[in-house]
């Protein structure tokens, strides 16, 4: 495989080994956030990473079951999304590259 696919490989993983906690560090921070601002909202779900991510997957146009978000959990919002779907990217990207590679070395 040529050499510019090796760098993107390798860049690709490097770089989700930074985003990954980054997101999951924004996910922490969009719970607070969301304990802090909107604790009725919550209704008795756990601080943990399952129930926050589920919180998160159920915000839609800026509110949650129908109550606008404050701006800072809105900013929160918008930044663990952003994160996650980067780290998604650049996980296929590594995929698609090794598979790929994987595949042209069995060709000979």
């Amino acid at each position: 495989m040529p050499i510019f696919f090796d760098a993107i490989f390798l860049i690709s993983l490097a770089a989700m080994v930074v985003v990954y906690p980054m997101y999951f560090m924004q996910l922490s921070a969009f719970g607070k956030i969301m304990l802090r601002d909107h604790p009725d909202l919550l209704d008795g779900r756990g601080k943990d990473s399952t129930a926050i991510y589920a919180l998160l997957n159920k915000v839609k146009d800026g509110q949650l079951d129908g109550v606008a978000l404050s701006p800072e959990a809105l900013l929160a919002y918008s930044s663990a999304k952003r994160l996650l779907y980067l780290g998604l990217i650049l996980f296929l990207v590594v995929l698609l590259i090794g598979l790929t590679d994987a595949s042209l070395s069995k060709r000979g």
